[in-house]
């Protein structure tokens, strides 16, 4: 009876360690939210390009204007914070935070994704912006 209580706690630390580390590595992933707060119009080109990169398709119409499109994640940023309070929580809890930080961080990476298409003007001044909701089904995998 003694060896069974033995090998059942050593099997529940056993799945503890493993789990040790993964509400933190998980606040710590994702990626960096771009800035889409300049998609106005009259925001030139150029200032659009150093604040979301360059876009993922770029045509020019018969008018000599662009049209670009940009596909946009957003709600799974990294947070060290989150991260440092995952950290002391597991320390403290001698590991067993991981039983409830997991899960919350697995809930906490929910992602939209945008498709945004800004239309130029002449001048390379934003004209219009159409932002449309992809739906998971649609999205590319650009990993």
């Amino acid at each position: 009876m003694n060896y069974l209580i033995r090998s059942h706690f050593s099997m529940f630390f056993l799945v503890i360690l493993a789990l040790e580390g993964c509400s933190v590595g998980m606040a710590m992933s994702g990626k960096e939210q771009k800035d889409t707060s300049i998609l106005f119009p009259g925001s030139p080109r150029s200032v659009v390009i150093a604040k979301l990169g360059p876009p993922e398709t770029s045509t020019k119409s018969d008018e000599g204007t662009y049209i670009d499109s940009y596909l946009i994640v957003k709600g799974n940023a990294p947070s060290t914070g989150r991260a440092i309070a995952h950290g002391a929580l597991d320390v403290f809890s001698l590991g067993l935070w991981e039983l409830i930080g997991t899960p919350i961080e697995m809930g906490a990476g929910h992602e939209d994704t945008y498709r945004i298409i800004i239309h130029y003007d002449k001048n390379d001044k934003i004209k219009n912006v159409e932002k449309i909701k992809v739906k998971e089904s649609d999205e590319i995998a650009d990993e």
